[in-house]
């Protein structure tokens, strides 16, 4: 005798994961995280290793419609592992007290109330695409030369990034912290920046359409909260950046619509504030206020870094980031690398004891009547002592770009 349907379409209790099964209600399955525990951003896990299953099941979001022939249209690189959709394997094991207290630090972060100062000047951020029109009507802000070395170091910087997403970290500009919190736009990044670097030939257009689908649903995406929209930024940046600098054939997803799009991102996440109250009065934040503005910072330098290529790829002049002169520069790489509430408590009173002047601004990067005194020297050498790679980065393109 045939199964029953109930037989066939109710998974057993004991391959459901473990909050399914407590709850007794039924279970997708789906690994690494199955839909009712993304919907509930809560943790899922499975009393058993996972069975073997198509590498999709483990790699594709759960909150984007994904076609029935992906099962069987992508492949993991030999050797990956797939890494839960909130988090990654760190590259070597903390010990069992710094899992905890990582943990308990996850579990208690609360981004409902930040305190962010608004950007002045944030439409100029949104308008940028504008400038080389108005430039051509007869305003006289001239345009920014980059030169071919410069651009091609930015370049193999930029591309590295969505590497990192594909892999087993994130990119620079997204805070470890963040993938904690069950952020579906990060979420789905992760997953799809592996479908985008590891999948198998032949699956390129069905890649292309499923990652079209998920910017053009970040695109229309509407929140009016700030760590929403820098999830949603960051997210469409990485895709941009991705699919930039590793095309598809025949399937650009970049183009100036999509420029356009991730300015207007980029305003949304600067009107809510790239600062806090407290680091303007030179006193410590909470750890999720600088969580935000740290990060909303990285992601406004690394857009500002690739639209400057993209516009010197199209013959688009680059003018000066007058808007972000006075946005405070990449954070130091201890302070950035804190994973733990007391520890980086302990880097940021370091940090203020370090800086009682007043942070470095991006500005002071750039060539000024003060470039080469000593006090901006002073600074600027103080700066570089405690920065991390991303901040190494964008200090040399100043160099560059202003000299020092």
């Amino acid at each position: 005798m045939s199964p029953t349907r109930t037989q066939r379409s109710t998974p057993s209790r004991k391959k459901s994961c473990l909050q399914c099964a407590k709850s007794k209600v039924r279970c997708g399955l789906q690994r690494p995280s199955c839909q009712r525990c993304v919907a509930s951003k809560r943790r899922c896990t499975y009393a058993s290793a996972a069975p073997p299953s198509p590498a999709i099941q483990a790699a594709a979001p759960a909150s984007i419609a994904t076609p029935a022939s992906l099962s069987t249209a992508f492949t993991e690189p030999t050797g990956a592992t797939v890494a839960p959709g909130r988090g990654w394997p760190p590259p070597t094991p903390p010990s069992l007290s710094q899992n905890q207290a990582r943990a308990c630090d996850a579990k208690t972060l609360n981004f409902d109330v930040l305190d962010l100062v608004p950007l002045a000047g944030a439409d100029q951020i949104r308008d940028r695409w504008l400038r080389p029109f108005l430039a051509l009507a007869g305003e006289h802000e001239v345009p920014k030369a980059f030169h071919p070395y410069t651009l091609q170091y930015i370049t193999c910087v930029l591309r590295t990034y969505s590497k990192q997403m594909g892999s087993d970290g994130v990119p620079p500009f997204i805070h470890p912290m963040q993938m904690t919190t069950g952020h579906v736009a990060l979420a789905n990044c992760y997953s799809l920046a592996r479908l985008w670097h590891h999948h198998a030939a032949g699956s390129e257009t069905i890649v292309a359409d499923t990652i079209q689908r998920e910017m053009d649903r970040l695109a229309h995406e509407r929140t009016t909260s700030d760590v929403e929209q820098l999830a949603a930024f960051q997210a469409y940046l990485t895709y941009c950046i991705m699919s930039y600098f590793f095309p598809i054939p025949g399937r650009p997803l970049v183009t100036d619509t999509t420029m356009v799009t991730l300015q207007e991102m980029a305003f949304c996440a600067a009107q809510g504030g790239l600062v806090s109250h407290a680091e303007l009065a030179g006193s410590r934040p909470t750890w999720e206020s600088w969580i935000v503005a740290s990060a909303k910072r990285r992601a406004m330098f690394a857009f500002y870094l690739f639209s400057s290529v993209y516009n010197e790829d199209n013959n688009v002049p680059n003018f000066p980031a007058e808007e972000l002169r006075g946005v405070f520069a990449p954070d130091a790489k201890l302070v950035w690398e804190a994973r733990a509430r007391g520890v980086w408590e302990r880097e940021y009173a370091r940090h203020l004891a370090l800086w009682p002047d007043g942070p470095l601004k991006i500005s002071e990067l750039w060539r000024s009547p003060e470039t080469g005194s000593e006090r901006q020297r002073e600074r600027i050498d103080r700066w570089v002592q405690a920065a991390d790679e991303f901040g190494m980065m964008l200090f040399a393109v100043c160099v560059h770009l202003h000299g020092y």
